[in-house]
């Protein structure tokens, strides 16, 4: 699978119009992986420059602000399930 595939098949829509962005603005993301926040995903979002911000354990997540050059990055991990847009929610 090539890298934009890739990418394509880890994030939601909204997450991939803003990864052609400014790469140092930082986006809030909700990370998803197999088995929740662990020890390597604290070190792999301080890698790519970003920080962690809450764990999201009934769903095997965490949120946190990454640098679009970051997150791209952090993507291909394969820790990485999917990531989604960390935006605030309204009802109707």
């Amino acid at each position: 699978m090539d890298e934009y595939s890739l990418l394509k098949s880890k994030v939601d829509a909204d997450i991939m119009l803003k990864l052609n962005g400014d790469k140092y603005t930082p986006l809030n993301v909700i990370i998803q992986t197999p088995d929740g926040l662990k020890k390597a995903d604290y070190d792999l979002v301080k890698s790519v420059g970003g920080k962690v911000k809450d764990d999201l354990y009934i769903i095997n997540a965490y949120s946190a602000e990454i640098p679009i050059d970051g997150l791209k990055k952090l993507i291909l991990s394969p820790r990485i399930v999917k990531v989604f847009n960390d935006g605030k929610v309204r009802s109707m």
